[in-house]
């Protein structure tokens, strides 16, 4: 066949190799080939692991079924940059000069939806809840400076730190 003597190569008959010999540009592509079959192999990071965002505490205020609570909610923006949905991250909770606090994952889905690949948005979880019922059994003032000692110590969170992401399912 034509095709398959134009791949190889005989070396002339006075020399030592009588071997055919596959073509060098034909010796390269096998081995990228190769290499790229084992590169697919390996796992990839998350490519948003290790950014660091800004965040915040909220407090929030809600009636429930015994008077008031109050909600102390970790927010921040998350840029979604995998090809698929992701419904939760991980983060490490820092202050402004990088001192870790403390960790959390915070629900970047809204309405059940998660966020899209691409897409930006809210990602918050609830850190901490006062329920009315235990405000009900507190003077006003106790109550208050409860609420104040709380929302001085979250509100030292102001970085959060992507430990990783958990996709949403298909």
């Amino acid at each position: 066949m034509m095709i398959g003597k134009m791949m190889q190569y005989t070396c002339p008959q006075n020399s030592k190799a009588s071997r055919p010999l596959i073509a060098g540009h034909m010796r390269l592509m096998l081995i990228a080939a190769v290499i790229g079959c084992m590169a697919a192999l390996l796992p990839a990071a998350p490519v948003a692991a290790g950014e660091t965002l800004p965040c915040e505490v909220m407090v929030k205020f809600e009636d429930d079924d015994a008077g008031v609570a109050t909600i102390y909610r970790l927010r921040l923006q998350h840029k979604n940059r995998k090809g698929r949905d992701v419904s939760h991250v991980s983060v490490m909770t820092a202050a402004a000069d990088g001192a870790p606090i403390g960790n959390s994952h915070v629900d970047c889905r809204v309405d059940g939806r998660p966020l899209r690949a691409g897409d930006t948005g809210e990602c918050r979880t609830d850190l901490q809840v006062i329920t009315g019922r235990m405000a009900a059994t507190l003077n006003f003032e106790d109550w208050l400076g409860m609420i104040r000692d709380q929302q001085d110590k979250l509100a030292t969170i102001k970085q959060c730190e992507i430990l990783g992401v958990r996709y949403a399912a298909d």
